[in-house]
């Protein structure tokens, strides 16, 4: 019962802290803009570049984003909570990027769930539970994708749609994770995947005139 309580809490706490949204309080802050209604519309590092032009806050809203993935899943991970532990991180990770996709906030202020695809946090995670062999073969992919289209949303939707495949076979104890985590992203992806395939979504970047 103790072990429940602790993994509802860990979850709960998890998704709070996914659900700061970063890139909404920079952009207002220096722009006084909704970046919800700037760009594509999400609420991440790349599209505060193409709201505000400016590069500096692009990068400070991107590591702030890692942070809240990468801290989080250190924290609990750095417990060992002997067996329990792969659940409890699971919960954390899953908990952080629901939260970022799905903010409580814009809930609680407009009636209705917003956010952004979790793609930073989802970096910041990969990061801490296995850096070689969930990271980089991740942002791998990804850059490949990015590369050969010059589109980085399809590097992303593809980084993110080969994750479980990625873990499965490198870091098998993190399957469960990596699957669930890429559930939330790919729903906040899929939207965009067609309206790229028809020239209509923002290759790298772009500053506003």
């Amino acid at each position: 019962m103790i072990e429940i309580f602790y993994l509802v809490l860990i979850f709960i706490l998890s998704y709070l802290i996914g659900s700061f949204p970063t890139a909404f309080f920079v952009t207002k802050k220096f722009t006084g803009k909704d970046i919800r209604k700037e760009g594509t519309g999400n609420v991440g590092a790349m599209n505060t570049s193409r709201a505000t032009g400016k590069f500096s806050l692009f990068f400070l809203v991107l590591v702030v984003d890692v942070l809240k993935g990468a801290l989080p899943v250190y924290f609990v991970k750095s417990f060992n909570l002997e067996n329990f532990s792969i659940a409890a991180i699971t919960l954390c990770a899953f908990g952080v990027v629901l939260g970022h996709c799905y903010s409580i906030y814009f809930k609680l202020k407009d009636g209705k769930f917003a956010g952004g695809k979790a793609i930073a946090s989802m970096a910041g995670i990969l990061g801490v539970l296995n850096f070689y062999w969930l990271f980089l073969p991740a942002f791998f992919i990804c850059v490949i994708y990015v590369l050969v289209s010059g589109y980085l949303f399809l590097g992303q939707f593809m980084g993110n749609l080969f994750l479980p495949f990625i873990s499965y076979l490198f870091a098998p104890q993190y399957f469960w994770l990596c699957l669930f985590c890429s559930v939330p992203i790919f729903f906040k992806q899929k939207s965009r995947f067609i309206p790229m395939l028809k020239g209509k979504e923002p290759k790298w970047y772009y500053k506003k005139k």
